[in-house]
């Protein structure tokens, strides 16, 4: 589910829209995306329909989007916290976008329920919040999802 090459720490920005574009970026680098402005703004979207963020610093951007090529989890551990209109109205470190083609049915959703599932284990929220090597982290997350 989560790919070593789609593990990113030290993601810059200071806003939601910011922290978006560099992951889809980065998708759209490893040939996941096929249009980058289109992919952001299914994103932003579906963020303003209601905020993604879950809570003890984490939340789960996604959109689904004819531009994208194959579903995907990117992980991506911010650099400085952002304002994410999270639950529990704290700042957002660390991310898990998914993002899916327009033909798929519930591969998004069937991903985010995984993730929504092990989120509320506090020892997961604390892994994924401090393990800084990409391979460690894309195990762990594989097998916590598997």
């Amino acid at each position: 589910m989560l790919e070593k090459q789609f593990v990113f720490f030290d993601v810059p920005g200071a806003t939601q829209a910011e922290a978006v574009r560099y992951l889809v970026e980065q998708a759209a680098r490893l040939q996941r995306v096929r249009d980058v402005d289109t992919v952001v703004a299914a994103v932003l979207q579906r963020e303003a329909e209601g905020t993604t963020g879950f809570g003890h610093g984490i939340a789960i951007p996604h959109g689904k989007s004819a531009a994208v090529t194959e579903p995907t989890l990117i992980y991506g551990r911010m650099v400085q916290p952002v304002d994410w209109q999270a639950m529990d109205g704290q700042p957002v470190s660390v991310l898990f976008m998914i993002l899916v083609p327009e033909a798929s049915h519930n591969e998004h959703l069937q991903m985010l329920a995984q993730l929504a599932r092990r989120l509320m284990h506090a020892d997961f929220v604390e892994k994924v919040s401090t393990i800084s090597d990409v391979e460690q982290l894309s195990e762990y997350v594989q097998a916590e999802l598997a």
